[in-house]
């Protein structure tokens, strides 16, 4: 599942044209794409979502996208290719934080079942990202939030109830609930970065 062994970025970065560009009719340029990257996109998202599995399954849905649009790629370096990823990613990372869930429309259009993480992938995820290190900044993120914010945060995270349950349980609409969930991981977010 995640990339393991050598420094396969590194290869990238010494590789004359981009992975995603050799892609367009390689499927083992692609995979080494997917190798080289995969485990900087499960950070970026596990340290904004602060969940190994949520995290890898939103890196999923990055990489289809990625593949359907590989030949869409304009760039000439390896640089603008990590570029291109990471804009994908962080439109994801949008999404996600708007409907609260984890779209999967372009692993279904290609058929991807995307399995289940092992404990031990969790750990290492967790791991390389840091988050047992991160945890007083999660923490101190989490109390800088206004009450609502933080309720809501706790509800949906902590004790990963649904949005309606959240909604219930803060006597709000589930929209409202989405949105201070929303806003309320999206300050964390920005603290997190700033750490």
């Amino acid at each position: 599942m995640l990339a393991a062994g050598p420094d396969v970025l590194g290869r990238l970065g010494r590789q004359k044209r981009p992975a995603i560009e050799r892609a367009c009719g390689n499927a083992d340029a692609f995979a080494e794409f997917y190798a080289g990257y995969i485990d900087r996109v499960v950070v970026y998202f596990t340290r904004r979502v602060l969940n190994a599995e949520v995290a890898f399954e939103l890196a999923a849905e990055t990489f289809a996208l990625a593949f359907e649009r590989r030949a869409q790629f304009r760039g000439a370096s390896v640089e603008e290719e990590q570029g291109w990823l990471f804009a994908i990613a962080h439109s994801q990372l949008t999404r996600y934080w708007r409907r609260g869930s984890v779209e999967r429309a372009a692993l279904e259009r290609l058929a991807v079942d995307v399995p289940a993480m092992t404990d031990a992938e969790i750990e290492r995820v967790e791991q390389l990202a840091g988050l047992r290190e991160l945890a007083p900044v999660v923490a101190g993120a989490l109390e800088e939030l206004p009450a609502d914010q933080r309720r809501a945060v706790e509800l949906r995270v902590i004790e990963e109830l649904d949005y309606a349950e959240v909604a219930a349980k803060l006597a709000v609409s589930e929209q409202v609930a989405r949105a201070r969930v929303s806003r309320g991981l999206r300050a964390m977010s920005r603290v997190l970065e700033a750490a």
